[in-house]
């Protein structure tokens, strides 16, 4: 959220991404999130106007996924937008009976997934400011949000996420899928860690968390040496704060009290293979091969001899992920019903087995 309560400029920019990328003729690479595409108009594009993708919504598609900025951004939606589709699926198949969006923005699964989630609770969470933005946008363009929607304002400087959950009729006995895309590189680490360590405490055992996270190497090269929507961030208020110290995923987890799981290091050849290949094979992001390797070698030869170091460092050591936390059996506790909403309890009340 920006001090002049306009929504969270970055979560129209992802969104949008995602919007043009639903316009691709090819359905085998082709966004899912056709959604997206009715809830962002000109007034949303105004907003985000620094970015190239801005403009890509007026131009012929095939012309507009040439521009490496628009097309890459485009590409990283994608694979985002399809590896947590298919993760939240199989989630709720596997008895996750209530769904948690964290910093949810524009995430438009409630209305993808009517029938998927028809008996599955789901908790949008976000600054004000940014929900009530969304909230407009959907009455506009979609009629409203879906009857098992419940919108949760939070400000994460004062109030904590168990309270706001609570409030909203969360219920910790329950399995859930919590989702946190594109918000952990925006929370300074104390906060990140408080929200894991209320997740693990206060949730079902079997719940999980989908994060998207950056390691702390990777994020210091981008803060260095910002381009693309990472200097946009910036500009707009909402730089890069938080990464995972480098080799120390598992551990930094488990402090927290959660267990990583399946894990997807984002432009790895895994990734690839799921989630960006044409239905004939090659790989989506062929026709800009050479411009993007000349884009890394001009951005090395800018750097000084440090700076080439801590790339290389990084490279080497630091991953974009996109990883499965989770909440582990704790056969020692037992859950006692006691929330309620008036007496700021987070969620219910555990004690210790005798």
């Amino acid at each position: 959220m920006e001090p002049n309560g306009f929504p969270s400029r970055t979560s129209i920019l992802t969104a949008a991404a995602r919007a043009f990328g639903s316009r691709e003729p090819d359905a085998s690479v082709r966004n899912p999130d056709w959604v997206a595409d009715r809830l962002i108009g000109p007034d949303e594009l105004a907003l985000i106007a620094d970015h190239p993708i801005s403009k890509a919504f007026d131009r012929d598609f095939q012309e507009a996924i040439h521009d490496p900025d628009v097309f890459g951004f485009a590409w990283l939606m994608l694979v985002r937008t399809r590896c947590i589709d298919e993760l939240m699926e199989r989630a709720v198949h596997n008895g996750a009976t209530q769904l948690v969006i964290l910093g949810a923005g524009f995430d438009t699964r409630a209305h993808r997934f009517t029938e998927l989630l028809k008996d599955v609770t789901v908790f949008e969470i976000d600054y004000d400011a940014t929900q009530e933005y969304k909230k407009q946008r959907e009455e506009a363009a979609l009629g409203g949000a879906p009857a098992n929607v419940a919108y949760c304002a939070i400000d994460f400087a004062r109030e904590r996420l168990g309270e706001v959950l609570c409030r909203a009729g969360f219920e910790s006995h329950r399995k859930t899928y919590y989702i946190c895309e594109g918000v952990s590189m925006y929370v300074p680490e104390e906060g990140m860690k408080e929200t894991l360590r209320a997740i693990a405490a206060e949730s079902a055992p079997g719940s999980v968390l989908l994060l998207e996270y950056l390691n702390r190497g990777g994020l210091e090269v981008l803060r260095k040496y910002p381009t693309g929507m990472i200097k946009n961030a910036i500009d707009w208020g909402e730089p890069f704060v938080f990464g995972v110290p480098d080799g120390e995923d598992r551990e930094f987890f488990r402090e927290a009290g959660l267990e990583l799981g399946e894990t997807l290091k984002i432009g790895s050849p895994e990734s690839v293979k799921r989630y960006a290949m044409r239905q004939d094979g090659s790989y989506y992001g062929a026709h800009l091969e050479k411009v993007f390797q000349q884009r890394r070698e001009a951005a090395l030869k800018a750097m000084d001899d440090a700076g080439r170091q801590q790339a290389a460092q990084a490279a080497a050591t630091s991953g974009y992920c996109l990883a499965e936390l989770i909440v582990p059996e704790r056969p020692s506790w037992k859950v006692i019903p006691a929330c309620r909403a008036d007496d700021g309890l987070l969620f219910h009340n555990r004690t210790r087995e005798e």
